[in-house]
């Protein structure tokens, strides 16, 4: 009534304070409540109603809540983990992830080697110009897979039967080239290895032999498939690397043998054994040459302990002597198996070959008698093919050593003669380079692409290779 003007300042009807007037609003308020919740209770079905419907509502509203959260956990999760996987490589199969938590080096070890450190695994893809994910599908170790990296086949061996080549597919090729070149190719030999090494060759080989006395050649059993994935792993990290990355570039230079299954329409790769060296990866004979840096140290020791001289390409061991030390070769071969042995090598029982006096001595398919020659029968039979394709002028019913394309095996064969023999060697190159150009034979070698030019691949999918492998040589498809 003051607000409206009908009392004074300090005038009041029945002199009622203001206090009383608004309190007295207030307790009305609560009765007409009150009475309002008094006239619902007297309906107890409808006050229950009411009540589950209160309930309702409020459950629906934190069960939104809560689903609302939850999906944005699971998305950040999601997006947590896939920035992760853009970066890193956590796990990669059963048996081979248990360290990859390790993830420190040695660089002293990695300087004295002068190899690059990575400090994780996006600097190591960097490097390589891969994406993590590309190095974690060429790396991932499964024991059934519907992807196989490699692709197979077998070429003739010279002594008879066949020998299983595992070519690996591009991408793989490519990092593996990447590991030979960057890393590998770095490391000092021993100067008794000479098969896959630069400037060496068979004949660096053969010519430590010449005018030998007694020649000794033996054949490790299955070289490179007896290098299994843990020793793989070991060289890398004696070389500096850290267990995770070390791991990465074991898994890539291996590889277990399968067994294709066709299950429903659909192929899958089988795991038969365990991880090892695969005959036909770049890597795979830099790899034994440098795990057999000890052996070729022990074995120079032992030969010159007994007055020897030894030299090894790939898995052929030679030992020869002049004089008085050729009564020593049955100590020097029980000491030979016992290292062997220990450096986890087994000698192959049908390729041990004692040459003395008066036999023709050959090493890695070289005579070395009185000097670095070629098989006499084997050439007579060379001359008289190349005879032949030229008197008849075609390559009909015409072979060499059993190989599927013959006029890169004749044109390999003149190139071998003359690198052993220039002398006559010569005429042969000239004769074949004439049946060469007359039936149109062009041989090209064609180098292989940066990682980077590779075309990117679905992971469930690899590229197949139009290129009929079988015709190269086993050692010339790296």
């Amino acid at each position: 009534m003051i607000r409206l003007g009908f009392w004074k300042q300090g005038d009041g009807a029945n002199g009622v304070p203001e206090q009383v007037i608004l309190k007295e609003a207030e307790l009305v308020k609560q009765i007409n409540e009150l009475t309002a919740k008094q006239r619902l209770y007297q309906n107890r079905e409808a006050a229950l109603k009411e009540m589950r419907k209160a309930r309702l509502a409020e459950s629906k509203r934190k069960r939104a809540e809560r689903k609302e959260l939850k999906k944005q956990e699971v998305l950040d999760k999601a997006n947590k983990w896939a920035e992760q996987k853009s970066k890193d490589i956590t796990y990669l199969g059963e048996n081979v992830s248990k360290r990859l938590n390790e993830t420190e080096c040695n660089p002293s070890l990695l300087a004295k080697y002068g190899l690059p450190s990575f400090g994780a695994v996006e600097d190591l893809a960097k490097a390589m110009e891969v994406s993590v994910a590309d190095l974690r599908f060429l790396s991932y170790s499964r024991t059934v897979s519907t992807v196989n990296h490699y692709k197979k086949f077998n070429v003739p061996k010279k002594s008879g039967g066949t020998r299983l080549i595992s070519a690996p597919m591009p991408r793989l090729k490519s990092a593996q080239y990447w590991i030979l070149e960057t890393l590998l190719n770095k490391i000092t030999l021993h100067d008794a290895a000479h098969g896959f090494v630069k400037k060496k060759s068979i004949l660096s080989n053969a010519q430590n032999h010449v005018k030998a006395d007694l020649l000794i050649n033996l054949d490790l059993k299955d070289f490179f498939p007896s290098i299994l994935y843990p020793r793989v792993k070991g060289l890398f990290k004696s070389l500096g690397y850290s267990e995770k990355i070390a791991t990465i570039l074991a898994l890539i230079c291996t590889e277990p043998e399968t067994d294709e299954v066709e299950l429903d329409g659909k192929k899958y790769f089988v795991a038969l054994s365990e991880r090892k060296l695969p005959q036909g990866a770049p890597t795979s004979p830099a790899i034994t040459n440098i795990i057999c840096r000890r052996l070729d140290a022990r074995l120079r020791g032992l030969a010159q302990k007994y007055g020897f001289v030894y030299t090894r390409y790939a898995d052929d061991l030679s030992f020869s002597t002049k004089g008085e030390a050729a009564e020593k070769a049955h100590q020097l071969l029980s000491n030979i198996r016992k290292v062997l042995k220990d450096e986890d090598f087994t000698i192959h029982p049908d390729k041990l070959k004692i040459m003395r006096k008066g036999a023709c001595k050959e090493v890695t398919g070289i005579i070395v008698n009185d000097k670095p020659a070629i098989k006499a029968k084997e050439l007579d039979k060379f001359r008289a093919l190349i005879y032949q394709i030229e008197k008849e002028g075609s390559l009909e019913g015409k072979h060499w050593n059993g190989a599927p394309n013959l006029l890169a095996a004749i044109q390999g064969y003149a190139n071998f003669v003359y690198m052993v023999d220039p002398t006559k060697g010569e005429p042969l190159k000239l004769r074949v380079k004439a049946l060469l150009a007359k039936h149109d034979y062009k041989h090209t070698i064609k180098h292989l692409p940066k990682a980077k030019q590779q075309p990117v691949q679905d992971s469930k999918s690899q590229p197949v290779e139009k290129k009929d492998s079988n015709n190269k040589p086993w050692w010339k498809i790296w």
